[in-house]
């Protein structure tokens, strides 16, 4: 009778690997000798109906269902089980993924399920099936006895003390002493280890693992060994390809010389910045090891011109602004040195006035003077690499026409000019300098004015809607450490923005305000993201030039400025801009059979308001959300943003909390997004106004109550359909 060794001693995957193949080749042997006798009687091919897990406590059934092949028919798209429930309330072949039962690859999915639990740690776990055949239908039940887990007992890192701290160790080591031996997760952390040395330049470093089972016990002692070898610098460094665009420039951006340490964190930099370069088509940076020392390497920088000219063209929907619809024209290289001059023209509001609030316009105002068509048209320049290239600098002037529905339609004439610096990697400051010449289209932001400023006199409001300059210096800080700056799944950003306006930049508009936005991403697992997201600001108004005489002290904000919520990119539950304070519109001709316009606000329903945004001088809001990958392009969503908007710093108004799902499916011009948000706040005492028709504002003098939700006592569905609010949207909210 053999003896069992005094322990077990496993050096790499190697035990394991031999084990997989040991796995497979019993279960190739299983399937060789055919199925029994009461299974060849069964009808051919059956359907496999569901798959259950019995017995399983360390790991969530779906993360054992991706171990096995053998799948059970499921519902094609989410989309058949919502918003059309074709998969629960019906058995048709289009909405379904049929699924059938491969009889020799069951016995394989029973190993490939023991191998699971074997490398993570449940050396002992043993999985047995149930089969329950209906008809030509099976239900699969896998059985499983984990049994206990081998733990670890030591953990020990050798040869890293001169190279690693402490802290790198802990961060990159998944696994600590207690937990079960994952060997998938051990792994994980020596690639972890191995990484942040070539990082550092030890290009040719490696991690061994070991580790010790002493007979009959289930714990384990793991020894990581770690081999650096030599640190390498960077040798020669070749630029191939830059054409007219010029060496210099790429040498520029790029984060290396010859002799520095090599790194291959700055690798990535320079990668991204040569991408970042408008005027290269392709751009690419390989290492070449020298053949005849360890210590150097070199490194080639391969880029392509892109086409001196371009045209590019886009399209879009959005809520607020209907259909629109971009053209640019792009010069690459102008002047040299990578310089790009660019025109662009902009519309929106397309097919308002003929939708008139249907879908995609239904966040525009069914005010004429809102539904007509904006535009922007603007001549830009950008010098990507200006005495450093680490610098930037843009410069452009521009005339547009923007309408923020049911607030104000503003024309403006102007331009910008911005210095930016890379600060370090991820990190950015930017300065600049915005000066324009603003106003207003007439009936476009008279209730602004008079509710927020008491400038209600047709004279004063014109005064105010002429000509005025807007012309505050900027300065933003931004540093992004998420994976991707469009869709992240994992990391983090951060921007602090300043602004001031007063004489000194020829401002008729003085002001004082800061804004900081950020947000964190977390991966809970292979489909599941989880995102936080929070935006404070404040504005300090200062008393303006833009009255001349007694009305000189009035500290005027222009509406740009003040800060709103509500909306697809913010609290969701609310219309555009519609929360924090709002006043509440009439027309005259909506008060006739009244004898009195205070008796008419008083006894009309809720929904002849229209109810107009009008901002505050401070905001608080945020969102937490979580994102479910279900397929290829789709994803859904479920979120709670919450908020408010209070007409000074020293309000008291409590936040509120908007809960909602949505639906996003990921497009070439960025993830198409379907939200709908659910109000749960009640009536509310607001300000109201009545516009007469020969143009002048009657303010009513007490609030009025407001409750657009149950203010004739609906049903509970008819409720539930007037709280919920659909955002429609390209791009993610955060």
């Amino acid at each position: 009778m053999a003896h069992e060794p005094p322990g077990i001693r496993y050096e790499g995957d190697l035990a394991e690997v031999r084990t997989a193949w040991r796995a497979i080749a019993m279960g190739i042997a299983l399937v060789a000798t055919g199925p029994s006798d009461a299974a060849s009687q069964t009808f051919a091919d059956p359907e496999v109906v569901s798959i259950t897990f019995e017995g399983n406590a360390a790991f969530p059934e779906s993360d054992l269902g991706r171990a096995i092949l053998t799948r059970a028919t499921h519902c094609r798209t989410f989309l058949f089980v919502f918003p059309l429930p074709l998969c629960p309330l019906t058995d048709w072949g289009v909405a379904h993924v049929r699924e059938y039962l491969d009889e020799g690859e069951l016995p394989l999915d029973v190993l490939r399920l023991r191998l699971y639990y074997r490398q993570r740690g449940f050396r002992a776990a043993t999985v047995d099936t149930t089969v329950a055949r209906d008809e030509n239908r099976v239900h699969i039940q896998f059985d499983v006895m984990e049994g206990e887990p081998t733990r670890i007992r030591t953990i020990e890192v050798t040869g890293g003390e001169d190279y690693l701290d402490s802290a790198a160790v802990g961060t990159a080591l998944p696994l600590r002493v207690g937990d079960p031996l994952d060997l998938v997760a051990l792994g994980e952390g020596e690639r972890a280890l191995a990484e942040r040395l070539r990082k550092d330049g030890y290009v040719h470093a490696q991690v061994l693992r070991e580790y010790f089972i002493p007979s009959e016990s289930l714990q384990a002692d793991e020894t990581l060994r770690v081999e650096p070898g030599p640190r390498v610098r960077v040798g020669e460094v070749r630029i191939i390809g830059s054409g007219e665009v010029g060496d210099g420039v790429i040498q520029e951006l790029i984060r290396f010389r010859p002799g520095d340490w090599f790194s291959e964190d700055r690798i990535v930099e320079s990668q991204r910045s040569l991408y970042s370069l408008q005027a290269l088509r392709w751009a690419n940076i390989s290492s070449q090891r020298r053949p005849d020392t360890d210590t150097l390497i070199d490194l080639r920088v391969e880029v392509a011109p892109a086409p001196k000219r371009s045209l590019q063209t886009g399209a879009g929907l959005q809520t607020d602004e209907c259909v629109q619809g971009q053209a640019s024209l792009i010069y690459r290289n102008f002047l040299g040195d990578a310089r790009i001059l660019r025109f662009t023209g902009r519309v929106s509001n397309l097919l308002a006035s003929e939708l008139q609030g249907q879908f995609p316009c239904t966040d525009v105002s069914e005010n004429e003077v809102y539904q007509e068509l904006n535009y922007l048209l603007e001549v830009g320049f950008e010098q990507p690499v200006f005495s450093d290239g680490r610098n930037n600098l843009r410069a452009s002037v521009f005339g547009e026409r923007e309408t923020v529905p049911d607030l104000y339609v503003r024309n403006a004439v102007g331009g910008q000019v911005s210095f930016s610096r890379r600060l370090q990697r991820r990190m950015q400051l930017t300065l600049g300098y915005q000066p324009a010449l603003t106003s207003f289209a007439e009936e476009s932001a008279d209730i602004y004015f008079c509710i927020a400023f008491g400038v209600c006199d047709p004279e004063d409001i014109q005064v105010i809607s002429e000509a005025n300059w807007l012309s505050p210096v900027t300065a933003l800080w931004t540093y992004d450490r998420t994976d991707n700056p469009f869709a992240a799944t994992r990391g983090w950003y951060l921007a602090v923005e300043f602004e001031n306006a007063g004489d000194l930049t020829l401002s008729d508009y003085q002001y004082t305000r800061g804004t900081i936005d950020g947000a964190v991403f977390r991966q809970a697992s292979q489909t599941v993201v989880i995102g936080a997201h929070i935006r404070t600001g404040a504005i300090l108004p200062y008393s303006g030039n833009v009255f001349d005489g007694d009305l000189t002290s009035g500290a005027i904000v222009h509406p740009q400025k003040r800060f709103f919520a509500g909306g697809p990119q913010s609290v969701r539950g609310f219309g555009l801009n519609l929360l924090g304070p709002t006043v509440l519109v009439l027309e005259e001709s909506d008060c006739e059979g009244y004898s009195s316009l205070p008796e008419c606000v008083q006894d009309v329903p809720p929904t002849t308001f229209n109810e107009r945004p009008l901002g505050g001088n401070s905001v608080f809001e945020g969102s937490i959300e979580a994102r479910f990958r279900a397929g290829e392009r789709w994803s859904v969503a479920a979120f709670v943003d919450f908020g408010q908007v209070w007409e000074t710093v020293d309000d008291r108004v409590p936040l509120v909390a908007t809960p909602g799902a949505g639906v996003r499916f990921r497009s070439p011009v960025g993830p198409l997004r379907l939200d709908v948000g659910y109000n749960p706040t009640g009536p509310k005492l607001k300000p109201a106004v009545v516009l007469l028709d020969d143009g002048s504002i009657v303010e009513v003098p007490i609030p009025v109550p407001y409750d657009p939700f149950t203010w004739d006592d609906p049903s509970t569905l008819t409720e539930i359909w007037r709280r919920m609010r659909i955002q429609f949207s390209i791009g993610e909210a955060f």
